[in-house]
């Protein structure tokens, strides 16, 4: 049984990754913050838990303790924050910590070589995002901390890595955007018309198992982690609302400026109302403007290297209109099915 480290399990794709991870035969260790939140999230087969801290854990023999006590054979780095909050750093948190892991990496397959032991290599899949091409990336410090990182795992030498470049990710029931909620509203506000490329956020977890499965696939290989379609936010919401058979509302098209005041204002209530509503984010003005971005990616060696069949966002929502049971047929479809590109 492989020893997978998931550095960034809990959140929205983190325990998504975990149970794919189980699912799949892997004994996961879950790199957290706050061990209470992840027992809850993370309860499943196979699944150890371990206090990382990405705003501290800057020393590469921080991590180099953890990857010899765990006894390691692959790493998956989903860490990243687009803001700063509770004394974090996006540098450290998005940066210097992974950077000191990586490190860490390099040392570990060393000694082990040196020693005669196993794993003499060990797969990184660094988990960045498709905002790194923008030409004004580094206005923005999210995917500009994404780019620094994902530069510097490009230029170390002896290292086995993947870096998967996701676009925006959704998944029913779960996450920033319920976009079942938000079908139900009768005024669908929505930002400028740049075009995207949703990915399923389980497309985008049995992806990254099956590289680590197989990590010699797409070694050194930047992957555009893009869902089938080249979609504005208005036709994600028409189209979900089509899949549920939900006739829609009135679709408003909301200036930046007013879009930024709104969001403002609704992160302050309850998040109880905040889930009704279909938002459950703590986002900021530059969070919202990237959303108006919009990015895509050729997702053609992300297919060819994961054998996935795409998930489309009607797809999905189509089958979770027909009964939950169909919804979880079509996911487990997708994890059984391997197609040759």
């Amino acid at each position: 049984m492989k020893r997978i480290l998931v550095v960034g399990a809990t959140g929205f794709v983190g325990p998504a990754l975990v149970e794919e991870f189980s699912r799949a035969g892997f004994h996961v260790v879950c790199g957290v913050r706050n061990l209470r939140s992840a027992a809850q999230q993370l309860d499943f087969a196979n699944v150890e838990v371990i206090r990382v801290d990405m705003n501290e854990d800057l020393n590469p023999n921080t991590w180099l303790d953890r990857l010899r006590r765990y006894r390691v054979d692959g790493v998956v780095n989903n860490v990243g924050i687009a803001n700063a909050f509770g004394g974090q750093s996006i540098e450290n948190v998005n940066v210097n910590a992974p950077l000191a892991l990586f490190e860490a990496v390099y040392f570990y397959c060393r000694e082990n070589r040196e020693a005669g032991r196993l794993p003499r290599d060990v797969p990184v899949i660094q988990i960045s995002t498709t905002g790194v091409n923008w030409d004004d990336c580094d206005a923005y410090r999210y995917p500009k901390s994404k780019k620094l990182i994902d530069e510097s795992l490009v230029e170390t030498t002896g290292l086995k890595f993947i870096i998967v470049r996701p676009n925006v990710i959704y998944e029913p029931g779960r996450g920033h955007l319920l976009l079942e909620q938000i079908a139900r509203l009768p005024v669908i506000a929505y930002i400028g018309n740049s075009p995207i490329q949703p990915i399923h956020c389980r497309e985008l977890a049995i992806g990254i198992v099956r590289l680590m499965k197989n990590p010699s696939r797409a070694d050194c290989s930047i992957l555009q982690a893009t869902g089938p379609e080249v979609m504005t936010w208005k036709e994600v919401f028409l189209s979900v609302c089509n899949a549920l058979g939900r006739r829609h509302g009135i679709f408003v098209r909301t200036p930046l400026l007013v879009a930024q005041v709104f969001t403002n204002i609704i992160q302050r209530l309850p998040e109880r109302l905040l889930y009704r509503l279909g938002i459950l984010s703590k986002l900021d003005n530059d969070t919202i403007e990237m959303m108006t971005k919009g990015s895509t990616g050729d997702n053609t060696q992300w297919l060819q290297k994961t054998g996935l069949q795409p998930m489309s966002v009607f797809e999905t929502y189509r089958h979770l209109a027909t009964s939950p049971g169909a919804y979880a047929r079509y996911v487990q479809s997708i994890r059984d099915r391997v197609v040759e590109y």
